[in-house]
């Protein structure tokens, strides 16, 4: 029901209480001057005074908005049956209460009384008030009032008629929402635009003394400023390894940042498995014999090929190669090998390391987590490896998977579409 049909609303009942009043008036005429007065006047007053009374009821009753009087203290003189189809509340269980104490939903008590004082000022107009209903639900109602008054003018009661604006009001709320959410979205693009090139300036800043300071370690290595004790070497081979270190930690972190803002991208094609697994095997060779571990690197089909971006997938497998080689022992095993499925190929990096505690299983993909933390861990890393190699295989419509047992080692997998020959031009 809209404001326009309560307002005809308001008038149908305006216009049935003077016709009341006016067949009232006949009536008492007839009795007070009994010779203007006939049988049939008085029968016809009394017949459509009791049929503008029935009338009146009914269409109180029928009305599907809210309609109740008030009191001039603000208590409930009558309700209507929309009471108990849109609240759930008896109507005849209301009278006599305060509205805010009967109906207002809870907090809003002090609305309630703003709504009654403005009543008594004889200005209620599409005044919002949240109600609540017997099962306890917040209902928003829309009042609208007509006052009646006694012959001193004073309110003697006030007819308030209320429609439901809940789905209005929750679609308000949604739309709120909804801009508050675009609003924060472009704000958080924002940010990540401004990390990103913060990022990317800082990682200029700092990778350049970083190789400088690897450029003169090996010009020192190389003995051009004069000769090199052992003793010396040694602490060249360790400023060096440190700045290898430092330089690794930049790039991961641009990469992540990168990985966030959508700024990486995958080109794919077809990529032989053989081949990868000769680089990756050549780059990762040196750092695994450094600690004394064992390396296998099997072969698959020669024709076997993936769908994939190379470099991508060569970057994942050094990271894990290198992830292994970091937590398994001296003395353990490696393994990188390959495997053919219907439509994925699958590398496996394998190790007989530290393993992965049950409970750091499901986390250990999520950008800074380690699975062992503290200032006296003993690797290197902040956490942002393996969640970035994942981020690249899902990139390229693969996965990384991951199995451990803790103290027995991992297998890691990596899993990319296979390149359908039949299907390429």
């Amino acid at each position: 029901m809209t404001g326009p049909d309560i307002e005809r609303l308001v008038q149908r009942l305006v216009e049935t209480e003077q016709e009341l009043q006016a067949l009232l008036s006949d009536e008492v005429d007839a009795v007070v001057n009994p010779a203007s007065a006939t049988p049939i006047l008085l029968g016809r007053a009394q017949r459509a005074l009791a049929e503008s009374e029935a009338r009146y009821r009914e269409l109180i009753a029928r009305c599907p908005a809210l309609v109740c009087e008030l009191l001039p203290d603000g208590r409930i003189a009558f309700a209507n049956d929309a009471f108990r189809s849109l609240l759930g509340f008896e109507p005849a269980a209301l009278i006599g209460d305060p509205l805010w104490e009967a109906l207002a939903a809870d907090g809003h008590e002090h609305a309630a009384r703003c709504f009654h004082a403005a009543l008594e000022r004889g200005d209620v107009a599409n005044h919002e008030l949240l109600l609540r209903s017997a099962a306890g639900e917040p209902r928003w109602i829309l009042w609208t009032t007509a006052n009646r008054y006694d012959a001193d003018g004073f309110l003697d009661c006030a007819v308030a008629f209320g429609i439901d604006i809940t789905a209005r009001k929750q679609a308000e709320e949604a739309a709120l929402q909804l801009r508050e959410a675009e609003n924060a979205r472009v704000r958080a693009e924002a940010a990540n635009k401004a990390k990103t090139e913060f990022l990317a300036v800082m990682s200029h800043e700092l990778r350049t003394p970083l190789n400088a300071i690897s450029g003169y370690a090996e010009l020192i290595e190389l003995e051009v400023h004069g000769p090199v004790t052992d003793e010396q070497r040694r602490a060249l081979q360790r400023i060096r390894s440190s700045q290898r270190h430092l330089l690794g930690l930049i790039n991961d972190l641009m990469n992540f940042a990168r990985l966030e803002t959508g700024q990486v991208r995958v080109t794919a094609g077809d990529v032989a498995v053989n081949e990868i697994l000769a680089v990756v095997h050549a780059l990762t060779a040196p750092q695994l014999a450094s600690k004394g571990l064992h390396y296998d690197v099997g072969r698959c089909d020669a024709t076997l090929t993936a769908f994939a971006d190379k470099d991508r997938v060569e970057q994942i497998l050094i990271n894990l190669v290198s992830n292994a080689s970091k937590f398994t022992p001296e003395g353990g095993r490696v393994a990188l090998a390959c495997e053919a499925a219907q439509s994925v190929v699958r590398f496996h990096v394998t190790d007989t390391g530290v393993g992965i505690p049950p409970d750091k299983l499901g986390e250990i993909f999520e950008p800074f987590v380690q699975v062992r933390t503290g200032f006296t861990r003993p690797h290197d890393g902040v956490g942002l490896g393996l969640a970035i190699s994942r981020d690249l295989a899902r990139k390229m419509h693969g996965d990384l998977e991951v199995e451990s047992r803790e103290g027995q080692g991992s297998r890691f997998t990596l899993v990319l579409p296979r390149f359908d020959h039949a299907a390429s031009p």
